[in-house]
């Protein structure tokens, strides 16, 4: 039996946590509406969080590292980004290396305004998107925030009328 939308839905609402910025928010779940098996896995994260995760692999070295990023170097620290993986059609198994399914959500994901960083040439992380309005970390650090406009509406709109016309 396949996983239902509403799982997914609410699954990705849960998992980002109450810290995302709002636009992020709302795009990241009209990715899961397109109809591809995709569990957000991560959100917001305190930089305490962001933290520990980076000393994961650093302070036990029999656990692989993690993240590049300490507190406050990463999208996840203001609500700017999440990670994602392709769950089987039953909602069961994690598939982390479902390459064109992967891209897939990644296409969607960036026609919505949001950056795949699967598509960096030094440092690709397949399962990262992120949606900083132009704003480095740095910025961010120093308190800037980014002037996001939801793509949802309009990308709605343009997919009924291709319905109509097609």
């Amino acid at each position: 039996m396949a996983i239902k939308l509403q799982t997914l839905l609410n699954h990705a609402k849960e998992n980002m946590g109450s810290g995302m910025n709002p636009v992020v928010n709302e795009t990241i779940l009209e990715v899961v509406k397109a109809g591809i098996f995709v569990q957000i896995t991560a959100g917001y994260r305190s930089f305490r969080e962001q933290h520990e995760l980076y000393e994961r692999g650093r302070t036990n070295k029999s656990k692989p590292i993690v993240t590049y990023a300490r507190g406050g170097q990463s999208l996840h620290n203001y609500g700017l980004a999440v990670d994602f993986v392709i769950l089987s059609g039953d909602g069961k198994r994690a598939l982390w290396t479902e390459g064109e399914k992967r891209t897939r959500v990644a296409a969607i994901a960036k026609s919505l305004g949001f950056v795949w960083v699967g598509d960096f040439e030094l440092f690709r992380d397949f399962p990262h998107l992120g949606m900083s309005g132009g704003l480095s970390t740095r910025d961010l650090q120093k308190g800037w925030r980014p002037y996001l406009i939801s793509r949802v509406a309009s990308a709605i709109s343009e997919n009924e009328a291709e319905r109509k016309n097609g």
